[in-house]
């Protein structure tokens, strides 16, 4: 049974509410309303959990001197994630994500130089029997090298690639 006045549930049988007092009968009066002033100290206490718990998740951040801002759909790590699953993926990273944490910078230029590498591997299979090998030897190589930035991603780590990882497209 819950107490019509004070809102709280009530295990006992009685006559009266144990926590406020009110008689619980119905022919004393008992009508099925809160109490408004407890039920907006309930919705500000909540509203306070809420904020607390925004400011514990922005908080997060600090621990690498960076604060994100409130604009930002994408947390660093999804970004770094999503910025190695294809060319939209790249694209939609770029778009969304905050690339002036160090973490996510680090992951766009791996991505944009597996790009690049991945263009110009294809741009060689225009030449005969040489191209076509430098081609299968490149794309063999940037699959290692995409998995080992994807495999960095998830695990939070920053890594450069081998060879291309050089490549800063994103300063």
């Amino acid at each position: 049974m819950i107490c019509y006045n004070c809102g709280n549930d009530i295990t006992t049988q009685g006559t009266n509410c144990p926590f406020c007092g009110s008689p619980l009968s119905a022919d004393a009066g008992n009508r099925p309303n809160y109490n408004q002033a407890q039920y907006d100290n309930m919705q500000q206490q909540y509203n306070q959990n809420q904020y607390n718990q925004n400011q514990y998740n922005q908080n997060q951040y600090n621990q690498y001197g960076y604060q994100q801002p409130q604009s930002q759909p994408m947390d660093p790590k999804s970004s770094a994630i999503i910025c190695y699953i294809t060319l939209i993926g790249f694209i939609i990273a770029c778009i969304c994500a905050d690339k002036n944490h160090p973490f996510v910078k680090s992951h766009l230029n791996n991505a944009a130089a597996l790009v690049i590498s991945g263009f110009i591997s294809s741009a060689a299979c225009v030449i005969p029997i040489i191209g076509w090998i430098f081609a299968f030897v490149a794309s063999i190589f940037l699959f290692v090298c995409w998995l080992m930035g994807l495999i960095a991603a998830i695990n939070g780590e920053v890594r450069e690639l081998p060879i291309i990882g050089s490549i800063k497209v994103f300063n």
